[in-house]
């Protein structure tokens, strides 16, 4: 759903699409292991996560 989002915003500038499109990615990542049961591995993923969402709330100015 970000994936297509980013793709329909053109006011989004290179860095901001970077930005989104790794968000996108580290959301796939983490139910992706969430699945798998290992916390280590989700917590990492979710660190990510969490990482990459206030960087976009940052260049949104929401954060």
């Amino acid at each position: 759903m970000l994936e297509r989002t980013v793709d329909s915003t053109a006011a989004l500038t290179a860095t901001d699409r970077t930005s989104a499109l790794a968000l996108a990615e580290a959301y796939g990542n983490a139910t992706a292991l969430a699945v798998e049961r290992d916390t280590v591995a989700w917590q990492s993923a979710a660190d990510d996560v969490n990482a990459k969402d206030a960087r976009m709330k940052a260049l949104c100015g929401a954060g």
